[in-house]
């Protein structure tokens, strides 16, 4: 090739160079505009963090362990709830592994006062979810994060002046820090988070709707609040004996759900904190001719006023009726599963909803066909957070979550109740006599279970 070629070639090179540089200058750009959350979300309460909370007067930082130096028996009913424990909930912290995870929109409701957060979101590039505007948090309290659904996310506000104070149901003491009786303030506090619905994108679907479900069920059940179950009255003083307060009617700070909690040490504390089965189970009909076995069960979502089961819409409650031989041994089971059924791809639907409404009674009828003689039926009901297939999931996807995280979702089985059993009957049928486990038989029962 001759020079003269070749400076052709380096000026056709250098000018098509040229030319795209000046058409990238020229062409329009994306200009990416900061929209507020406030208005991307409608104001929900669930899309940003109570705001920054300053020392509480007498008190100090508004944490639940400065709390607790007063409110010492609430303080430590709390310590055993899944509100505490929603931050080191191991199935939340897998879900937050996940590239498609918004985290700074998850953590709003398991780490709710913005003390806690290291980074704050106030605003989004274009509306979009997933272009969060980060901006450093300079009150954040690491201390306080660990604390998840603290005290403060539902007892501590901001007054005209900025400065914090405690709301309170129940006056006539005189606390060392600013109070406000403002009981219809905490009354439904509640659906801040556990009335959280929304949609993102085709895959990434929030369908807690707990609090629509209290409201459909307002003509059986009157004026229940979600206190009135999860957060039982007792009478007791509110502060440490020392303090010299009068005994008042307040509530349960355990906060206890469906009787599965976050870890298996928690179980012994499902009980004390109040944990009572929303169903109510009729005993088993069966009927015992030649081969065939025929059973009927009756059941009624009698005392929850929101559906059984309620929240994470992979949860379900599920029925097995099951006859032994003489022995013991299995011989044949039957299933039924009450639940949602959602189809997540490619756009997420919910395609079935069997789940027990308030106050419906439904009926389960089956036949065995039963080879020889058995001698005992079984009736037992579980209620399922987590289900294998899921747990396995997990287990292959945690590369994005700290070593100590990683290490025991791949344990995930032996750190995290994946279901409990909330109801459990068996018939003799030689005998005719039954036998009804109660709470706490349940309860050591689904201590000693390993996965679902």
């Amino acid at each position: 090739m001759s020079d003269i070629q070749k400076k052709r070639i380096y000026w056709s090179l250098g000018f098509l160079f040229f030319s795209l540089g000046i058409a990238y200058l020229l062409w329009p750009k994306q200009v990416l505009e900061p929209v507020s959350v406030d208005r991307v979300f409608s104001n929900a309460p669930w899309a940003k963090p109570v705001p920054n909370l300053p020392p509480l007067a007498g008190v100090g930082e508004v944490r639940a362990e400065n709390c607790g130096r007063c409110h010492t028996e609430i303080y430590q009913e709390w310590k055993t709830s899944t509100h505490a424990n929603a931050l080191s909930d191991i199935q939340f912290q897998s879900e937050l592994t996940k590239s498609s995870s918004p985290k700074w929109l998850c953590l709003n409701c398991h780490t709710p006062v913005a003390n806690q957060r290291e980074n704050l979101v106030n605003y989004l590039q274009n509306g979009d979810y997933k272009l969060p505007i980060e901006e450093k948090n300079p009150h954040f309290d690491p201390k306080m994060k660990s604390e998840a659904i603290t005290c403060a996310a539902c007892h501590v506000r901001l007054d005209e002046q900025g400065n914090s104070y405690v709301i309170g149901a129940n006056g006539n003491t005189k606390p060392p820090h600013p109070v406000r009786i403002q009981p219809e303030k905490l009354k439904d506090r509640c659906l801040d988070c556990h009335n959280a619905n929304y949609e993102l994108d085709d895959q990434l679907v929030c369908a807690f709707k707990t609090g629509k479900e209290l409201q459909s069920s307002k003509s059986t059940h009157g004026k229940e609040t979600c206190g009135s179950c999860h957060m039982q009255e007792i009478e007791r003083k509110f502060v440490k004996s020392e303090l010299g307060t009068p005994v008042r009617t307040g509530h349960k700070h355990a906060f206890i759900g469906g009787g599965v909690p976050k870890r298996f040490d928690l179980y012994e504390k499902q009980i004390p904190g109040g944990y009572q089965i929303g169903l109510k189970v009729d005993p088993i009909l069966w009927d015992l001719a030649k081969d065939k076995l025929e059973y009927s069960v009756s059941f009624k979502n009698e005392k929850a006023a929101h559906n059984i089961p309620t929240g994470d819409p992979e949860r379900f409650l599920l029925g097995r009726v099951s006859i032994l031989d003489a022995r013991g041994k299995l011989l044949e089971k039957k299933e039924i599963k009450f639940g949602q059924e959602w189809e997540w791809y490619p756009k997420a639907r919910l395609i079935a909803d069997t789940r027990i409404l308030p106050g419906e009674t439904k009926n389960w009828n089956g036949s065995f066909s039963v080879p020889s003689s058995p001698a005992k039926v079984v009736l037992e009901f579980y209620h399922v957070r987590l289900k294998e297939s899921n747990a396995e999931y997990m287990r292959k996807g945690n590369d994005l979550a700290t070593e100590e995280f990683k290490r025991m979702i791949s344990k995930i089985e032996d750190h995290y109740p994946f279901s409990s059993i909330v109801y459990k009957e068996e018939v003799d049928l030689r005998t005719h006599k039954r036998k009804l486990y109660s709470p706490k038989e349940l309860i050591r029962i689904s201590s000693d279970r390993r996965g679902e």
